[in-house]
Formats: structure tokens, C-alpha cells, sequence
């Protein structure tokens, strides 16, 4: 069977901002996820079955520490583990490339994402209050998250 995790090229691009679109009332363009993953600090993984992406995540790494850009699922394949097998393929990359700390944060109100997160050995750092906005009718806070990788 053919490994569905690999790493993700400009061609990715628009398959990568509907997924997005399909999750996040904030979407990001096109462009400029392309602009992620062809960025020489970006890890971009995706996982695709017969021809079609249904998961992403980018990964942007700086000074050792690596940031969860964006992770997004298609809703009909949430809660079947992509997500969590694109957090477990990453890390070895990022180690490799010298990062030891992987950062994120993730809106109050997303509890899936946040179980998520919890259950991969994150641990709440902090919080931006009122960060996030959009589909919502009131500010959420964001919580910042971070775990250590590697040795």
C-alpha cells in the first residue's frame, strides 16, 4: 500500500484552499498557500487518496521552534485520524531540521482541535484574547499551545 502522507507541491495549491475553505471561515487564497509551500522554511504534508487531497497541515519553522501554520481536514474524513498521522510524520522532519519546539495556537470554541492537541502532549501557554473573529458572533480567545520534540 502507498504511503497517503507526502509533501506538498505548488500544483497542491488550490486542492490545499478548498480544504481550508471547507473549515475555517477565514480561508486562505490560493496564492498564498502556495506561497507557504514553496517557502525554503515550510513543511507542507498532505495526505491524498486516489488523486484527491483531504488533508494538510504547514509547518513553518524559525530559530529552532516550529509554528502549526494551519491544519485542515475535509469534513467528511474528520475524526478518522489524518490529522493526527500528518502531526505524527511531521515531527520527524522538523527534528531533522533542527527545531525543538512546536507551537501553535487554536480558538477556544474548537474543541475537536483542541482535544487534538492535548492528546499529541501540547500544554497551554497562554492566550490571545479575542484573537479570533471571523463566523463567529463574539471574539474567541486563542490559546497558544506549544510541545517539545525531538531530544
Amino acid at each position: 500500500m502507498t504511503d497517503p502522507i507526502r509533501r506538498l507541491t505548488p500544483a497542491d495549491a488550490a486542492a490545499a484552499a478548498a480544504l481550508h475553505a471547507a473549515g475555517f471561515a477565514d480561508a486562505w487564497s490560493a496564492a498564498s498557500i502556495e506561497g507557504l509551500i514553496t517557502s525554503p522554511n515550510v513543511l507542507a504534508l498532505g495526505w491524498e487518496e486516489g488523486g484527491n487531497l483531504l488533508a494538510f497541515a504547514l509547518f513553518q519553522s524559525s530559530a529552532g521552534d516550529c509554528e502549526l501554520l494551519t491544519i485542515a481536514t475535509d469534513p467528511v474524513r474528520r475524526g478518522q485520524g489524518l490529522a493526527g498521522a500528518l502531526l505524527d510524520a511531521a515531527i520527524p522532519a522538523l527534528v531533522a531540521g533542527g527545531d525543538s519546539r512546536l507551537l501553535l495556537d487554536v480558538a477556544e470554541d474548537n474543541t475537536s482541535a483542541w482535544r487534538l492537541y492535548t492528546r499529541f502532549g501540547f500544554t497551554e501557554d497562554g492566550r490571545r484574547k479575542r484573537y479570533y473573529t471571523a463566523g463567529r458572533p463574539a471574539p474567541v480567545d486563542a490559546i497558544l499551545m506549544s510541545r517539545p520534540i525531538g531530544a
